[in-house]
């Protein structure tokens, strides 16, 4: 009788352990999954904000040198000519840069502080523009507008893409879950084999 009670102790806890493992592996499948999912999403977002961002700044500057270009030919009858693109041509930029601005504000996340910056960056250079063509002048202070979003872009892009080299948060911790369980069971499965061989 009471070589039997280790025996269906041992059984019992080795079907409670396999249970708990099971189950921990199950937690660990699914929270994986899971998150690799919204990495993934995390790179589509990237992708598409790279080229909403690439999109705004190209349309800008050939915005930026077209109204200046109208400005400063319209000026001699004789230059009308020169003039390379067409005011359809140009109304056609100048609203794909708001409706990629659009996308861009709606992809971004105000309360994180690199984001808001690059709005803010944006804004001026529209603003910029906006100037330009109220006083008809040059477009030097657009292009530097411009080009210093277009500068600030480039690391936080990077940023994003290490966020997703990295994994998210909960992805990171199921990985470390995972490894600190198999090293457990190595562990484990190493002292029942030695403590079995010296019984």
């Amino acid at each position: 009788m009471s070589a039997e009670l280790p025996v269906f102790s041992i059984v019992a806890m080795a079907t409670i352990t396999a249970s708990l493992i099971t189950a921990i592996c199950s937690f660990v499948s699914l929270t994986l999954t899971k998150e690799q999912k919204i990495s993934e999403f995390r790179q589509a977002w990237i992708d598409a904000l790279r080229e909403d961002l690439s999109i705004f700044f190209a349309c800008s500057r050939a915005f930026a040198r077209a109204t200046e270009e109208e400005f400063i030919f319209s000026e001699n009858s004789e230059n009308k000519n020169r003039f390379k693109i067409s005011s359809e041509k140009v109304s056609e930029v100048r609203y794909q840069v708001a409706e990629v601005y659009s996308r861009i504000i709606l992809r971004l996340n105000v309360d994180e502080p690199e984001h808001e910056e690059l709005l803010r960056l944006l804004a001026i250079a529209i603003e910029k523009q906006n100037i330009a063509i109220r006083e008809k002048s040059n477009s030097a202070e657009t292009m530097k507008a411009i080009q210093i979003a277009t500068n600030y872009s480039r690391p936080l892009l990077k940023i994003e893409w290490d966020r997703v080299k990295k994994g998210e948060p909960a992805f990171r911790s199921a990985k470390t879950a995972a490894a600190g369980l198999m090293i457990f069971l190595c562990i484990a499965l190493a002292s029942f084999v030695i403590y079995g061989s010296f019984k």
